[in-house]
């Protein structure tokens, strides 16, 4: 039943691809051409030589799109994702196709006409996408969610698992359960019920009707591991392990030969390379210089309102700890009463923090407090995207209980970075902050901090 709906989801997803993507060339030959909004000073040309060339459009798009999963249930990609997918599946076949008309010689096709196309084919089909999406969304919060699932672990991840699996409509799970390791194997975690042990897994599910399991300890036996993979085999159950993702990065290493001798050690980051600094540091300049410029009005607005809603400065200047541990000044709105650690000392912003201003409840709650680090941004201080800066005597402490924590310090800080779009931020654990943050090094690329960025304007989560 399931493989059935999921064809027919792939149809109706097929389909509609289809139609965007030709009404959308269609569209930008109306524009080039019988608009009126743009001259055509060699005359219209012939519709039907757009029009056969449309097959080979759609045969090579849908090729591309299926190339990078758009078209797989399983994927469940994030709408950033998918958009970022589609633009690429769009800007390859664009090009194919002009490159095509450089060598068919018999019609001259507009360049123009396939430039406006490559615009509105995007904006058809990522409309198209989110349509369908908020369709299925609605399906799953008023109909409910179709896969079972069930979660093992004594660890953290399982209640973190089952609050955004709850709150998030992109994951089709419904979960029915949890299964524990060595802590007690009753009660419920986060209202999901405790079914037992996992060593008794086959009884639960032979009682049970589970399409996934997700298993978040990584300390069980591997031979336990493997018969628990081959019974969710036989009962045709999807079997997922959280992955170790400090592991996962370590795992990477790089090697070299001193007179045959090898030396392991850790994979450098792409950002050691001059080429890739000298491209994000261009970004950063760029972006920062553009958001001052635009966002200007916008900024004395808000300043206006500070000084009326309470007495002290317009902006908030705290010391932090950048790139080679090197310490600057980090630059914010004002969203406290003046002096504000006066009676607390140093600590961490709490929710529903009394010493903020209502101003500065609203301007943490869309992060608008964070818009003068733009100016630490264009000095050099600071990146667009990175691991947060934290605050000297907070590094202090942290290095001495967080592993690999002064690593996230080999780059610029950011204004936001990839563990904060994943609502890590405030008060929330230090040691996941970090394996985020070592992921970004790792794994940098100029899509992934603009991946970031579009993120970042949807990321409220632990915003106070």
């Amino acid at each position: 039943m399931k493989i059935r709906n999921h064809m027919i989801i792939r149809f109706i997803l097929l389909t509609g691809d289809i139609i965007a993507i030709n009404l959308g060339f269609l569209s930008a030959y109306w524009l080039r051409f019988n608009s009126g909004i743009l001259e055509s000073p060699h005359g219209v040309p012939d519709a039907g030589q757009y029009i056969q060339i449309l097959p080979i459009l759609t045969l090579v798009f849908i090729f591309l799109m299926r190339g990078e999963k758009l078209y797989s249930i399983k994927s469940r990609l994030s709408i950033v994702d998918e958009f970022f997918l589609i633009i690429r599946a769009v800007t390859i076949t664009i090009f194919i196709l002009m490159a095509g008309t450089f060598v068919y010689r018999e019609f001259s096709f507009s360049r123009g006409t396939l430039s406006i196309s490559w615009l509105i084919i995007i904006i058809f089909i990522n409309a198209w996408r989110f349509l369908i999406n908020k369709i299925r969304f609605f399906i799953r919060k008023h109909f409910g969610k179709t896969r079972n699932l069930v979660i093992a672990g004594d660890d953290a991840i399982v209640e973190r698992l089952i609050t955004h699996i709850a709150n998030d409509p992109h994951w089709d799970y419904n979960v029915i359960g949890v299964l524990r390791i060595t802590t007690i194997s009753s009660g419920t975690v986060n209202g999901i019920p405790v079914l037992g042990k996992l060593e008794n897994f086959k009884n639960i599910f032979f009682k049970k009707k589970i399409d996934e399991l997700i298993v978040t300890d990584l300390e069980i036996p591997r031979q336990k591991m493997i018969e628990i993979l081959m019974e969710c085999e036989k009962k045709l159950i999807e079997f997922r392990v959280v992955a170790d993702l400090l592991g996962m990065m370590t795992s990477a290493v790089d090697m070299r030969t001193i007179d045959g001798i090898p030396l392991l050690g850790l994979k450098e980051s792409p950002l050691h390379e001059g080429f890739n600094r000298f491209l994000k540091r261009m970004m950063d300049i760029t972006f920062s210089l553009a958001g001052l410029i635009i966002l200007s009005p916008l900024f004395l607005i808000i300043a206006v309102i500070i000084k009326l809603d309470s007495l002290g400065p317009i902006f908030y200047r705290q010391k932090r700890i950048g790139e080679d541990g090197t310490r600057f000044a980090m630059i914010k709105f004002r969203t406290m009463i003046n002096n504000a650690e006066k009676g607390t000392g140093r600590v961490w912003t709490k929710k529903d923090d009394p010493r903020r201003t209502r101003t500065g409840a609203f301007l943490r709650r869309y992060n608008l407090d964070e818009l003068p680090q733009l100016i630490n941004v264009f000095i050099g201080d600071m990146s667009l995207v990175g691991p947060r800066p934290e605050r000297p005597h907070f590094v202090e402490k942290f290095k001495q209980s967080v592993p690999r924590y002064m690593a996230r310090h080999k780059i610029k800080s950011g204004m936001t970075g990839w563990a904060q779009v994943n609502g890590l931020r405030g008060n929330t654990s230090i040691e996941e902050r970090t394996k985020y943050d070592l992921y970004y090094i790792e794994n940098w690329s100029i899509s992934f901090d603009i991946k970031i960025l579009c993120m970042s304007i949807f990321a409220l989560k632990n915003a106070y």
